[in-house]
């Protein structure tokens, strides 16, 4: 049964109106245009912190889909309409939070669905670790967006579970779903026929690449420690273009981080005379849609482990492209060697041999950038494999012809969102059945134990500060002889925090009844449908001398 979920929502993960684009940034934007265009479920849920949030969210959905999309905002840490969504979906690995919260009511209320961008960071790595003590259940999924990326995940755990089971004397498991969907793109967005001839015509003529002349297209983050060195696409095209007797461009479509990335790019082409460089921005809307249909095959040796999936082969497919990538992470998923494209042999050091980087990473002697970095400069791509991949490209236009339908169809068929989209929702659907049926609960809650262990009440960890705590027995009425109520409430001192003690309108009922003589604390919170607050309520009066205790 196909199911929809709450959306998380943090602008940040799903719109790419920003200088620095990354892969989880197209990702998120694919995901919310996916989730516009094929649900046909109104409204959409919106889990978020405030109303301005949750139209922002609707203004993008509607930007999305050509027109209105409803949206029912859910205020972050409402459990009841969480409860009534069914499921959560984050757009990260952060199911911990979430996880907790809904602790503090039924864990078989609603599921939580998180997907995987970059996982090599100490701060996701320590969040993933963290699963295995966590509330966490069997209805809920991480999504994997590759086989690589699962296969580091069950890694990570299985040694983290190694650790705590000598530490602790139990090997605690893994109650989740680690299901491998991919992300998707809108192959729509892709032109074809004349169009998309047009489109070549334009680009070509606009970067004088005459029109036998053969481009090799690189498209992502232009970052030699973040998402490819691009020094083995420079020699590869070098020896392709010395063999066949001609020279070729070589597109370099993206953004850099600073001009010292850029210079760094700018120096390599100076050790490929045989090729025509072209740096164009990414940004820019006429050079990111056109180079895509003037470029005669598709070129990126990832090497970095902060890759887990890769959108760009799957858009290469979508337009037509014969790929040529390397065989890493999620690139092995997407592109079918000798049918799509060509996949490029990749050599890492032997495990063990990067002890050293990780620890100086942990103790912050290396930052994150420098820690990728290091990791991608000990990768190595087969040069030779890559150059022998363009050669017979260049060589063969049926073959490019027939890699570029058959990744075309490919993309139609597995990565369109309309698919990726299903099957979200398949999972959705599938992890509510679990939810439903009699698989146990992982850690349940026992009677009068905190939710959050490490986050427990101010109130019961901290007893031993105070005298004594108010009791069920315990008699309160009002205190003439003291504060008016109205005068305590004209004092911002005492009321910065009634948002979640309790409402004036509360306290003015409460004060009421306690004018009626002493009662009993137990008597007054039973008729409270939140008697905890009530008891917050009852101490905030009785601190500012509005009621008093009757011995």
């Amino acid at each position: 049964m196909a199911e929809t979920a709450a959306i998380q929502y943090v602008a940040d993960s799903f719109t790419m109106a920003r200088a620095d684009i990354k892969g989880r940034h197209a990702a998120g934007a694919g995901f919310l245009g996916g989730i516009a265009r094929h649900v046909a479920e109104e409204p959409i849920r919106c889990y978020t912190g405030s109303a301005a949030a949750a139209q922002h969210c609707a203004d993008l959905l509607h930007q999305q889909a050509g027109r209105p999309r409803p949206v029912k905002w859910i205020r972050t840490g409402d459990l009841n309409g969480l409860a009534a969504a069914g499921c959560l979906f984050v757009p990260d690995p952060q199911l911990v939070t979430p996880a907790w919260l809904r602790r503090h009511g039924d864990q078989r209320a609603f599921s939580l669905c998180g997907v995987t961008h970059t996982i090599c960071s100490s701060a996701v790595l320590s969040v993933i670790g963290d699963y295995l003590v966590a509330p966490v259940q069997p209805w809920d999924a991480l999504i994997c967006t590759s086989q690589a990326a699962r296969a580091a995940i069950l890694a990570h755990l299985d040694g983290w579970a190694d650790y705590l089971a000598e530490r602790c004397g139990g090997r605690p498991t893994l109650a989740l779903q680690l299901p491998v969907i991919p992300l998707g793109v809108n192959c729509r967005r892709f032109a074809e026929g004349e169009a998309a001839a047009r489109l070549r015509q334009e680009f070509r003529q606009r970067h004088g690449i005459a029109g036998d002349a053969l481009a090799l297209l690189f498209f992502g983050r232009l970052s030699f420690h973040a998402k490819a060195h691009p020094l083995a696409m420079a020699a590869a095209a070098e020896a392709a273009a010395r063999r066949l007797g001609r020279g070729l461009h070589l597109l370099f479509v993206g953004q850099y981080a600073n001009p010292q990335m850029a210079a760094g790019f700018r120096a390599m082409a100076a050790l490929a005379p045989a090729v025509t460089f072209h740096f164009l921005d990414g940004g820019d809307e006429g050079e990111a849609q056109g180079c895509w249909h003037g470029a005669d095959m598709f070129l990126s040796l990832s090497d970095n482990i902060q890759e887990t999936f890769g959108l760009t082969p799957i858009e290469a497919m979508a337009a037509g492209l014969p790929a040529v990538v390397s065989d890493w992470d999620g690139y092995r998923d997407t592109v079918v060697d000798g049918e799509t494209g060509f996949r490029i042999p990749t050599t890492v050091p032997p495990a063990g041999s990067g002890e050293d980087l990780a620890m100086l990473y942990s103790v912050g002697q290396v930052t994150y950038d420098r820690y990728i970095g290091a990791a991608s400069l000990a990768t190595a791509v087969d040069v030779a494999a890559c150059t022998e991949a363009i050669v017979r490209l260049a060589e063969d236009a049926d073959l490019r012809r027939r890699m570029g339908e058959a990744g075309r169809r490919r993309a139609r068929q597995h990565y369109d969102w309309s698919v990726v989209i299903g099957r979200y929702q398949e999972l959705w659907g599938e992890l509510a059945a679990i939810r439903r049926g009699g698989t146990a609960e992982a850690a349940p809650r026992r009677p009068g134990t905190p939710a959050q262990p490490l986050a427990d009440d101010p109130f019961r960890l901290f007893a031993g500060f105070a005298s004594r705590a108010l009791a069920d027995g315990d008699r309160m009425c009002v205190d003439d002889g003291c504060l008016p109520l109205e005068t305590a409430l004209g004092l911002e001192m005492n009321t910065y925090m009634l948002n979640v003690i309790l409402p004036p309108a509360d306290l003015a009922q409460l004060v009421r009844r306690l004018r009626g003589g002493p009662l009993p604390v137990a008597e007054l919170a039973h008729r409270h449908p939140q008697p905890q607050r009530l008891r917050l309520g009852l101490m905030w009066l009785l601190k500012l001398g509005v009621a008093k205790l009757v011995r």
